[in-house]
């Protein structure tokens, strides 16, 4: 939030010394001003890019995450055409998920459904919805079979 609002105040800022070098004509506000203009895009985009990082999944192949956690009790395959990716496999340990890369804890899963994500305008892909108490849901596009998607979250199911 800190960075957001340092963007606004940069921004805010420049746009008032460009204001003023339009009233005043001195021509030492136009440099300041477009040095924080730059500041303010620059801190919006590093900030963009942290949280676009920050959510994106590893990209981990199924070979790394075995090495890191162990041999996986099972494997549930979610999209055939990414079966050695994180991405395309969920790995079932005893006490925990791997999900897109990421350790889920077993015990925070409350639900696990499947749902369409189109639209009247588009086609959308079927999602595995998987919701946790701690963080909200997760979906995991499964591809446009909604049988496919129904086995893959009965599948999860069984191995709660």
């Amino acid at each position: 939030m800190k960075t957001i609002k340092r963007s606004i105040v940069l921004g805010v800022i420049a746009v008032a010394l460009l204001v003023l070098y339009a009233v005043y004509m001195n021509p030492a506000l136009l440099p300041l001003s477009a040095l924080l203009l730059i500041a303010a895009m620059l801190n919006e985009y590093y900030r963009r890019r942290r949280t676009a990082d920050a959510a994106k999944p590893y990209e981990q192949t199924v070979d790394e995450l075995t090495a890191r956690y162990g041999e996986p009790d099972n494997v549930i395959l979610v999209n055939a055409t990414r079966a050695n990716e994180a991405l395309g496999v969920i790995l079932v340990y005893a006490d925990f998920l791997i999900v897109e890369g990421r350790r889920m804890a077993k015990a925070d899963i409350t639900d696990v459904t499947f749902n369409n994500s189109g639209t009247p305008y588009a086609p959308g892909e079927y999602q595995v919805v998987i919701a946790t108490a701690t963080d909200g849901c997760r979906r995991i596009s499964v591809g446009y079979d909604a049988a496919w998607a129904g086995d893959v979250a009965e599948l999860i199911r069984k191995n709660l």
